[in-house]
Formats: structure tokens, C-alpha cells, sequence
């Protein structure tokens, strides 16, 4: 097979985006890394040596789809505002980008879901990042006595557990058809005000 003139972090973008049309296309399981190396021009070998196996080409996938959601959160927490409403909107946000991607992409979904059982490197780092944002936010809620000063990271805690209900992945999947915004809304703004 001819040589891409690809360097190896565009290999892997360009297989990542074919990959993705192609779960949209005929669903993730059926999906192989043989189908993506052809269309991309180059032969399997040569893309196993980036990607060991399916499972790891839709990690990639669910990978470069939560890291543009942590921007997207990370640019919520540096806006100046009121930041018990930015809390309120760091839940919403979450909940409605896993809700949109249900609906408008739910084979991309599946796979981000199945990562999210097994606990992943990438889950992990994703997790680690909605710590940090809370954190960020709590103690911002502190500074400006809208929260009553005590252990930043618990009361982190708290709040990411009394939202999981709305962000985690299989539940998002289970209620997609339900609104729970006002809900979710009513939770958190609940314990905030027991924190309060």
C-alpha cells in the first residue's frame, strides 16, 4: 500500500474521523480496523501499529469526544459570574451534552458508554477534570461566602454525586427520553442550599 505522507498524530485524527463515520453509518459493532485502513489508503498492519485493536480506535473516539467537553466546562468555570449559577450551569451543560449524544449519536454513545464500565485511563482523566472544575467552582462559591467554608474537595464530592443521577452514562441513556432538567435544577440547587 502507498505511503500516507501522514505524520502519525494525523494517522490517527484521520482514522479517529473515519472511524466515527463509520459507526454512524452501519453501527460500532460492526466496525473493523481492516474497513478503516482501506479506506484510508494504508494497510491494517500499518494502522494496528497505532491502534492495537477496535476497542482501542473507539477510545480514541470517546477520548477526543470528553476532551472537547472538559473545554467546554473548563471555559464555563473561568466565565466571571455568579458562581452558584455557573455551578448550576456546569450540571446542566454536562447532562445535555451526554443527552445530545445519546440522541444524535448513539453508537458513538454505546462505545463511550462500554469505556465508562471498564473505567478507562481516559474515564479516569475525564473524571479527574470534573473534580478539578468543581473544585474550582466550590471554592470560588466560598471566596464570595455563597457556600460556608469547609473541606473544598468533599464538598466537590457532594455535589458531582448528587448530579450523577443526570450525568452518568448509563442513566442519561436510560431517561433520554424524559425532561430532567427541572429535576436536576431542583437537586442541586437543594444541596446548595444545605451548603449553603
Amino acid at each position: 500500500m502507498p505511503r500516507t505522507g501522514l505524520t502519525a498524530s494525523e494517522i490517527q485524527d484521520k482514522a479517529v474521523e473515519i472511524a466515527i463515520d463509520q459507526m454512524r453509518a452501519k453501527g460500532f459493532e460492526k466496525v473493523r480496523l481492516v474497513d478503516v485502513a482501506k479506506e484510508m489508503g494504508i494497510s491494517h498492519a500499518a494502522l494496528y501499529s497505532h491502534f492495537q485493536d477496535k476497542t482501542a480506535l473507539f477510545d480514541a473516539v470517546s477520548e477526543r469526544w470528553l476532551l472537547k467537553l472538559d473545554e467546554k466546562q473548563d471555559l464555563l468555570v473561568k466565565e466571571k459570574r455568579d458562581p452558584i449559577q455557573k455551578i448550576l450551569t456546569w450540571f446542566l451543560n454536562l447532562h445535555r451534552m451526554k443527552l445530545e449524544k445519546v440522541k444524535l449519536d448513539p453508537e458513538l454513545y454505546k462505545a463511550f458508554d462500554m469505556a465508562a464500565e471498564e473505567s478507562k485511563p481516559f474515564i479516569q482523566t475525564h473524571l479527574s477534570n470534573m473534580q478539578k472544575q468543581m473544585s474550582s467552582l466550590v471554592t470560588e462559591a466560598i471566596n464570595q461566602r455563597k457556600i460556608k467554608k469547609r473541606d473544598i474537595n468533599q464538598i466537590a464530592e457532594i455535589l458531582i454525586s448528587a448530579g450523577t443521577g443526570f450525568t452518568h452514562p448509563k442513566l442519561v441513556a436510560q431517561h433520554s427520553n424524559e425532561n430532567r432538567e427541572p429535576l436536576l435544577v431542583e437537586t442541586i440547587e437543594a444541596v446548595l442550599k444545605g451548603l449553603g
